[in-house]
């Protein structure tokens, strides 16, 4: 008759062993999902699906791994599973914001826009995001398709303003001025940005073309020749000789 507590003991304990994922298991799981994650960025997506995989199989509560499956399915072409499982991703974890900044690019990718914009606000929101300017950046390029240049320019606007050093966000903000035929302003972020990253060759050939709508031939033949000391980029170089040449014929 004592036997039945011990009994009763080690049902409870195999109970309780096999409930949630053991630590080997999330640790093998862990190691898969970044091996899957290089894959990835290698863009050898067979290889990603199936470490992913096999990772989301040994720890099946990781919502970050269902990102990246999310992640995997819209680089290979499959809209529908990679927005299944961002929002696998987020159910797991409401204030996910990676995983909200992410459904935004793929809502972005299928022509939602007002859904894209709401999850971009989702990820900003969150206090915890540890880089909130990808998201403003993100509704900043949204609001632009949108022709909503105001809206375009605040957002660009505060992600520079989170983060000075976002290269791709003061180009973002002086297309949206350019746009609006505000060429000073245009210059002047694009001065900020070449002062940030003086290599950067691709600002530089922003900010020629900033210059030349101002008809400031001698600073935008110093822009131009910056682009060809920063840059290897054939398409890149041509156009940066041209308009060199050409302002070199204006001069004439």
């Amino acid at each position: 008759m004592r036997a039945a507590p011990v009994l009763l003991l080690a049902a409870a304990l195999l109970l309780a062993g096999c409930s949630g994922t053991s630590p080997n298991r999330k640790k093998e799981a862990a190691a898969r999902m970044e091996m899957g994650v290089t894959y990835l960025q290698q863009r050898n997506l067979p290889a990603a699906m199936r470490e992913l995989s096999l990772a989301s199989e040994l720890d099946p509560e990781n919502g970050e791994i269902d990102m990246m499956l999310g992640l995997a399915y819209q680089s290979r072409g499959d809209l529908g599973k990679a927005e299944e499982y961002l929002r696998i991703a987020i159910g797991k974890k409401a204030d996910y914001a990676e995983a909200h900044n992410n459904l935004g690019n793929l809502m972005s990718q299928l022509g939602r826009s007002e859904e894209a914009i709401r999850e971009y606000e989702q990820a900003a929101s969150n206090v915890l995001y540890p880089t909130p300017e990808y998201a403003y950046y993100n509704m900043g390029r949204e609001y632009f398709r949108r022709q909503n240049l105001d809206k375009a320019e605040e957002k660009y606007g505060k992600a520079i303003a989170l983060n000075p050093s976002f290269l791709d966000a003061y180009r973002g903000l002086a297309m949206v001025q350019g746009r609006g035929e505000k060429w000073e302003d245009a210059v002047k972020t694009l001065e900020r940005a070449v002062e940030v990253a003086p290599t950067y060759a691709l600002a530089w050939m922003d900010l020629g073309n900033a210059y030349l709508k101002l008809r400031r031939h001698w600073e935008a033949s110093a822009a131009f020749r910056n682009v060809l000391e920063n840059s290897t980029d054939p398409e890149l170089r041509t156009k940066a000789t041209d308009y060199l040449n050409l302002l070199g014929q204006d001069r004439r």
